[in-house]
């Protein structure tokens, strides 16, 4: 597993999110996502993401990492208005994630930002957390996002980024070179649809010499070749799609034939 910085923390250049994965209950699915965070083990995957509207992720995965949260990065979110509801929900999530520490907490889709930046500000202070992000939720946020960039008070970002998703190419991603700011990518895979739902099926021979042997893999690898990127953060319910998915983040990024080779063979099976 290869690392990169998300702003001064060196994290896996492969996460995983909990969006819709991690919201689950009873022993069965919880000793699944068990499997799922020991095979994050085998593989070197440090960065987990959560967020407090993700129903019971906070909690599950708290669950499933006890024991052994020092090998993990975690990243949640704060999602509500107003400073006192905002901070209850931040407590919330330390206790629910079973630790004194979070290495990122970002605000999730801008919602109050200029409220709650001021007490993240404070925890990281107080070393409570190491960094502040931001994320969005739909394209016409874009530039209310690039302006807090410039503000010079976030690390993070958090975008929505994949060969059909590329909104954030023109203009965010330069942003964020410039000013030194980690970019996590969410949907990477398009919510697994790049790699299932092709009309037909690409052709992955001129890949595997460099070590890609699914589609999945190649999607990947194509936003790991942009070094901009700090690490995609695909969800998954299964403990076999980690070691799937670590198999482009353990390699050197794609060279620009194979990444353009990705592009075009993505539209041609569409």
């Amino acid at each position: 597993m290869k690392f990169r910085k998300l702003g001064n923390v060196n994290v896996s250049s492969l996460g995983m999110g909990s969006a819709g994965t991690f919201d689950i209950q009873g022993n069965p699915a919880i000793e699944i996502r068990r499997k799922i965070i020991d095979q994050c083990l085998v593989e070197g995957v440090t960065l987990l993401d959560t967020s407090p509207m993700y129903g019971r992720a906070e909690e599950v995965l708290g669950v499933t990492i006890a024991g052994r949260r020092e090998s993990f990065h975690l990243a949640t979110k704060v999602w509500c208005s107003g400073a006192e509801t905002g901070k209850s929900q931040i407590a919330r999530s330390f206790t629910l994630l079973q630790t004194d520490h979070i290495e990122l907490i970002q605000i999730h889709n801008l919602v109050d930002w200029k409220t709650h930046l001021v007490y993240l500000e404070e925890l990281k202070e107080r070393g409570d957390i190491d960094l502040i992000g931001i994320t969005y939720g739909y394209p016409d946020m874009l530039p209310e996002m690039m302006k807090i960039m410039k503000t010079g008070r976030v690390d993070t970002i958090q975008v929505s980024y994949n060969i059909n998703d590329r909104f954030v190419e023109k203009e965010v991603l330069p942003l964020a070179k410039e000013l030194g700011i980690g970019v996590l990518c969410m949907r990477p895979t398009g919510k697994g649809s790049l790699a299932k739902d092709l009309k037909l099926t690409p052709n992955i021979k001129p890949l595997q010499e460099y070590g890609i042997e699914t589609w999945g893999q190649a999607v990947l690898a194509w936003l790991l070749a942009n070094p901009t990127v700090t690490a995609p953060i695909p969800a998954t319910t299964k403990p076999t799609r980690i070691t799937e998915n670590a198999v482009p983040a353990s390699l050197d990024p794609l060279p620009p034939e194979l990444k353009m080779y990705i592009e075009q063979e993505t539209i041609r099976c569409s």
